[in-house]
């Protein structure tokens, strides 16, 4: 593997994001989306500067194009951040959506009647039951059943943005397939469309905003320096090693924050969690034959 900086760049960047996250979760839960709205205006403004030369490039890809992917990618991007403020702890959070990989194979199943292979199949199967683990063991008392409703609302939120989530990735597989690979243009269009969507709780943004302390505005600006880290640095990995590695690295990059989060604020783990999160590891190994270990062909349009 040549990418070896840019994978570090990926777990940096990433995990100090999810970090940064979880602790602005546990300080201000209703501060979601206003954190997402600053990530998005952020990255728009970045690459109004750098990729759009202050609009004097004009796009590869046409923007009418965009148009069924920015909505995917909104709607993922908001209802995952939302999901914090319905008492789904960040640990379950992780893991659910480490379960994009069976998603993604069900999607491409239906979209392009396409039927996986074995160890697709098997490795799928494993995912499944370590998120429906996790999930069981993330579930709080039914003694709290007001929380318990919010509970049951955000997993379902969850699992539904998996489905966009892997809606998402086979529209930009077409457009890449049909327009070639433009990941900066790409990075900032899908942030830079959808910013006047925000206008819809721009009250609820303000009134956020407003009741921040301090310290807090500095988390929330590391949070996002990180994560147009992580953002940039995937979209560049993408252009450099096959789309199975890519997606090895990130479902491995989960894990790994999901250790973090456990070490560092104490979460509630139970043996469940472990073995769920010992289920999804397995499984990604098992759907991408890491284990066979093959010699990876390289990157092609249709890998994106």
């Amino acid at each position: 593997m040549e990418s070896i900086e840019n994978i570090v760049k990926v777990f940096v960047g990433c995990c100090a994001s999810a970090f940064l996250m979880e602790i602005l979760m546990e300080r201000i839960p209703d501060s979601a989306n206003l954190i997402t709205f600053l990530q998005f205006f952020f990255i728009s403004l970045q690459g109004f500067v750098v990729t759009a030369k202050f609009g004097s490039i004009k796009p590869k890809i046409p923007l009418k194009q965009y148009a069924f992917l920015i909505t995917l990618f909104f709607i993922t991007s908001v209802a995952n951040n939302y999901v914090y403020a319905l008492h789904v702890p960040s640990t379950l959070h992780m893991i659910i959506r480490s379960a994009s990989s069976p998603a993604s194979m069900l999607v491409y199943c239906y979209v392009k009647k396409q039927y996986p292979r074995m160890t697709n199949a098997i490795g799928s199967v494993l995912i499944s039951i370590g998120v429906a683990l996790a999930m069981y063991g993330g579930a709080p008392t039914v003694e709290n059943k007001g929380k318990f409703i919010y509970w049951c609302i955000g997993v379902a939120i969850l699992l539904s943005t998996l489905i966009t989530g892997a809606f998402t990735g086979l529209q930009q597989e077409l457009l890449y397939a049909k327009y070639g690979k433009h990941p900066d243009e790409m990075l900032f269009y899908t942030h830079a469309i959808p910013l006047p969507f925000f206008l819809g709780i721009y009250p609820q943004l303000q009134d956020t905003a407003v009741s921040l302390t301090y310290d807090t505005w500095i988390l929330i600006v590391l949070n996002i320096i990180s994560q147009f880290y992580c953002t940039h640095s995937v979209h560049t990995l993408a252009t450099k090693e096959t789309a199975v590695t890519v997606t090895f690295i990130l479902t491995l990059r989960k894990f790994i924050s999901l250790l973090i989060s456990s070490i560092v604020f104490k979460n509630n783990i139970t043996y469940l969690h472990v073995i769920g999160s010992i289920f999804v590891v397995v499984g990604t190994c098992v759907y991408f034959d890491f284990f066979r270990r093959k010699r990876q062909r390289p990157v092609s349009l249709k890998d994106k």
